[in-house]
């Protein structure tokens, strides 16, 4: 069973006094260059048809940064040449766009396939895929503005199926422990029906099946191996994800994985031995643990509500509540009910217990209010987590008749906290045992993911309250627990981004000094953190008179384009936004 942990908010980084940003006239240079060659642009074909099919060509970016240079950027050209664009030069009359490969086209139809994708796996090294089936491994050459080296392809592979499109994720290059040869890691995400996805077990155990999941999300992870020079294939595992894939990257040093999916998910095939079995997992646990739910349990940010039902005659005599520090005991009559540790400490003094027609209700006080819980005792399956206690209600009246308690109605939340019906969840999954090792509810939306430090898995911002906190996962050097850290805050981004509606990209820098919401057509809205320095106004308090030397602003761009917007990236002076035939460069930062 997967080891639950928290994702833990840095009280430092929360600016509990945030008032919101002040709208900015201030007028920011933007440049904007016709490309040398129109950038591709694959579309959907007609079979194509799943939410996942539209996610993947839908939210393609086709901007790419280079962790080990921020002087550069890429993108892909219809006739399939990458080219490196010197961010330097895009404040001048002559920007620097130079081809530094052309991905091969074995194929003149592109009829289903996916966008032509690139990663950067190394300071000199490259994974490329046409997006219809090939591989390619590139040796780039230091990627400099003024490296003038052409890439060369040192390894072309249709291991992941001939002509079958695929999308590449995430890839890392890592030395082997004895420093005598170097292990690639590549993820790629396939799209497929059920009827042709390679499997060592039933699908079916993930609850896949033609009518309800005709197409399943499948996750490749490909390891190719480098000695004496010469590359070969070294393993491949896949895995299934029925509802969908947010987030996957490789964890240094290659022997583990990061994901964001909903539940059921797990691996399905392996090349170097068999999957004898599905993983567990809580779904398939559903329908055993429906009818012994003996208690539920909701949670706001301030208290965590537990309710249990007896016969109606129970009397505040039958029962004995202890609650302690991060401790609950439920006594009736002579058994024990409910017995274990919280799962967080909670304050006692302000904790209490009600009991009404047989209906026991404890109130705990939370302690860190910043908190989400997991769970409420640990290894404790009887429990159910709801939503607020009308549904904790619907669940008990349901329990008394013998039926599963209906789903709540999406009336009960605002618009701008819509999210799926199922929980997301991070996982790391390990390679070597093939099992999921650590599991995390996830409480707010997913926003985006941005880019790291070279050797770092991608960083992802999630919803909390109104704001979007930067998580970055762990690499499994580190002798702790895995986890993941919170390293930054965009003040209010979460309550923003749910309001804008037509918004296709959200981008921030690596100074998380900005925020930049890109939609689809015409409009750019970027907000200023308030620990950004170029402001440039000083900006005084009119009731006091007191001089505010940096404050958060919001700046809205209309974009001069028809075009939509297929690319966005933001570097640290930078906001670049692609269409089909420009590319924009707004200077958000001088400094």
């Amino acid at each position: 069973m997967e080891q639950l942990f928290e994702l833990r908010p840095r009280k430092d980084l929360l600016d509990p006094t945030f008032e919101g940003y002040k709208l900015s006239l201030d007028s920011l240079p933007v440049y904007k260059h016709e490309v040398p060659v129109a950038v591709e642009h694959l579309k959907p074909n007609e079979e194509q048809v799943s939410f996942q099919h539209v996610k993947t060509f839908g939210l393609h970016n086709h901007l790419i940064d280079d962790p080990w240079s921020d002087e550069v950027a890429f993108f892909i050209s219809k006739d399939l040449q990458i080219f490196k664009i010197n961010l330097h030069s895009l404040v001048s009359q002559s920007p620097e766009f130079n081809s530094v490969w052309q991905i091969p086209r074995y194929l003149e139809s592109r009829d289903g396939w996916f966008n032509a994708s690139l990663s950067f796996a190394g300071p000199e090294l490259a994974v490329v895929t046409d997006g219809g089936g090939v591989l390619h491994i590139v040796d780039t050459g230091v990627r400099t503005p003024t490296n003038s080296h052409l890439w060369q392809a040192k390894l072309s592979s249709e291991v992941l199926g001939k002509s079958d499109p695929f999308k590449i994720t995430h890839s890392m290059l890592n030395a082997t422990e004895s420093n005598q040869s170097e292990t690639l890691s590549i993820l790629a995400l396939k799209v497929e029906s059920i009827d042709k996805v390679e499997s060592q077990i039933a699908l079916s155990v993930f609850g896949c099946n033609e009518k309800e999941t005709p197409f399943i999300s499948c996750l490749e992870w490909v390891q190719y191996e480098h000695v004496d020079g010469h590359w070969s294939f070294k393993q491949l595992k896949r895995l299934a994800i029925p509802h969908g894939l947010d987030y996957a990257s490789v964890l240094s040093p290659g022997k583990a994985l990061c994901l964001i999916a909903r539940e059921p998910l797990g691996i399905v095939f392996d090349s170097n031995k068999d999957v004898a079995a599905p993983l567990a997992n809580s779904e398939m646990m559903q329908d055993e643990i429906e009818t012994k739910i003996a208690y539920t349990w909701t949670e706001s940010p301030e208290e965590v509500t537990v309710g249990m039902t007896f016969d109606k005659q129970t009397s505040k005599h039958d029962l004995v509540v202890k609650i302690e520090s991060q401790a609950l005991k439920v006594v009736y009559k002579n058994q024990t009910y409910l017995v274990g540790e919280l799962a967080h400490p909670i304050s006692v003094g302000s904790s209490t217990w009600t009991l009404s027609d047989g209906k026991l209700e404890v109130i705990l006080s939370k302690v860190d209010k910043s908190l989400s819980w997991n769970h409420l005792i640990q290894s404790d399956l009887r429990g159910r987590k709801v939503l607020d206690a009308e549904t904790a209600a619907d669940y008990e009246s349901q329990a008394e008749s013998g039926g599963r308690p209906p789903v709540f109605s999406s009336e009960q939340l605002e618009e701008c906290d819509d999210m799926p019906m199922d929980e997301s969840c991070i996982f790391r999954f390990d390679g070597e045992t093939n099992e999921f090792t650590h599991k995390a509810i996830l409480s707010g939306q997913l926003l985006f993911f941005t880019q790291s430090a070279p050797g770092l898995a991608p960083a992802f911002c999630l919803r909390h309250d109104v704001d979007g906190l930067i998580w970055q996962p762990m690499g499994d050097e580190l002798e702790q627990s895995w986890g993941c850290l919170h390293t930054a805050a965009l003040q209010a981004l979460g309550y923003i981004q749910a309001s804008k509606e037509q918004r296709k990209f959200t981008v921030a820098p690596p100074n998380m000094t900005y925020a930049a919401l890109c939609d689809a057509f015409s409009h750019v809205y970027i907000y200023r953190q308030s620990n950004c320095t170029s402001t440039g106004v000083e900006m005084v308090h009119r009731p006091t008179g007191r001089r505010v030397g940096n404050i958060a602003r919001q700046q809205v761009l209309n974009i001069d384009s028809s075009e939509e917007c297929l690319g966005a990236l933001a570097t640290n002076s930078f906001l670049l936004l692609l269409t089909s035939s420009s590319l924009f460069a707004i200077r958000v930062n001088s400094d």
